[in-house]
This record gives structure tokens, sequence and C-alpha cells, in this order.
């Protein structure tokens, strides 16, 4: 089994609370998140309503067109999943599962339908040596890709590389830590990663930001807590591997 202390000083968790300054933040990408998909749909349809268009170009802005709706349609999920745990309307789904299989599962079906995520120039792999394991975490399955899948958009928006591994750790105080990082960071972006740390997704663009706002409530409805880790450079988190353990708050409605 593999254990850790989380005394590590690379690993810190984060706690973000919306003051009014966040709320006014908020607002704003809102409006840009949806502007943006929005202007670039409208301005593609308008080029392709022009006569003899050339077949290449047709095809080329029938990919941005589509890519624009799939951009406009994943922040709107981001808004009801927000809106969701804003009114507490969330119901746990929680089951057993032996956590090498889940996340194996999860980067086999994450490669196959990644184009849907909008991030289909990536390929995740998961450690055949963690493969072999039969740990078991208890946990809503739909929930907790949600917070991988977030943590792979902000992941791989911060580095050039294509290739990333999904990893965990069993940690002695009965907690799974999971992270993702790039196998290989250039020179060049790992001296400026280490020199600026790691965004929050608070000053980013609108796409971070959202994308950070979903992960960041996902992994506290799974009772668990967002990091930031500058080893791996990036975001992980960590959650119980019990969820019953935890007294259940008005958001948590079991079935």
């Amino acid at each position: 089994m593999r254990t850790s202390s989380m005394k590590h000083s690379h690993v810190k968790e984060i706690n973000v609370d919306m003051d009014t300054s966040e709320r006014i933040s908020f607002l704003s990408h809102i409006s840009h998140g949806i502007r943006t998909p929005l202007n670039s749909i409208m301005g593609f349809s308008k080029l392709m309503a022009q006569r003899h268009l050339e077949e290449d170009k047709q095809q080329d802005y029938i990919k941005e067109i589509l890519n624009g709706s799939e951009l406009l349609l994943q922040f709107v999920d981001n808004i009801i999943d927000l809106s969701q745990f804003q009114a507490e309307n969330y119901s746990l789904k929680i089951e057993k599962y032996i956590i090498s299989d889940e996340l194996k599962d999860f980067a086999k079906e994450f490669n196959a339908q990644k184009k849907e995520y909008l991030i289909e120039d990536i390929t995740l792999y998961f450690p055949e040596e963690d493969e072999c394991s039969q740990e078991h975490f208890i946990t809503d399955k739909f929930l907790f890709r949600k917070a991988l899948l977030r943590l792979i958009n902000l992941v791989s928006t911060k580095f050039k590389t294509k290739e990333y591994e999904l990893r965990y750790k069993i940690l002695a105080d009965e907690w799974i830590h999971f992270f993702i990082t790039p196998l290989k960071i250039p020179k060049k972006e790992k001296a400026l990663q280490n020199k600026n740390g790691f965004d929050l997704g608070l000053n980013g663009n609108s796409f971070d930001y959202f994308n950070f706002q979903v992960l960041k409530k996902s992994v506290e409805v799974l009772h668990g807590k967002l990091l930031l880790d500058t080893f791996n450079h990036g975001f992980s988190f960590k959650i119980p591997i019990d969820i019953r353990e935890f007294n259940h708050k008005n958001i948590f409605k079991n079935q």
C-alpha cells in the first residue's frame, strides 16, 4: 500500500472563499464565457453564408463552429453544476470501487472520448505498476470523475506537453491523494512555473475560472480538499477513502 503523511512542504491545501470582488469577477467571467464562443459561432456562420466558398475553408469553418458550440455547452454545464452546488441540490450516489480499476477505466474512457472534452490533443496514462492494486474507496463515481476532468482541463492549459499521468497515493490518515502531472516539462516552462507558481484559475480566462470553480465545489461535496502541489507542478486533490465516515450536510442527499 502506498502511504504518505501530508507533511510534505510542496503540498498545500487551498481555501478560496468568494467575497464581493470575487462575485463581481464571477459575473464578468459569465459574460466573457458566453460571448467568446457565441462570437466565434456567429462569425464563422456568416462566413459560411458566403457564396463560392472553397470546400477546404468550408470544412475549417464548420470545425470552428462545432468547437465554439462544444465550448459553450461545457461552459453552460459548469454554470448548471455550480447552481446545483449552490442550491445544495446534488444527490450523492455512493458505491465501493477498486481505485486502480476506476482510474484505469477513467483513463481509457478519457482517451476514447477526449474530443468531447475539448482536449483531444493530449493523452492520459495510468501507470502499469498501479494496476495490480486491489485497494478500495467509497465515493460518488460521477462527481469524482467530474473533478478529474476539470483537473485535467486546468493542468493541460498550463503546459505545452501532450502527455499526462494520472497517479494516486493512499495517505496515512485514511485519505487518497489524486494528481495529474505532465510526463515531460520543457526546461523553460519549468523555470517559469517555479518562478510564478500555479495560477489558481481565479485570474485566468473565463473557461479556466469556471473549471476551477467546478473542481473546487466537486471536491468539497466529496468532503475532500483541493491542493496546490508545487512538486508535481499543478493542482491535485484528496478525498476520504470512505465518504460515509463523514457527517452528511444538507447538500448530501444519499440515494
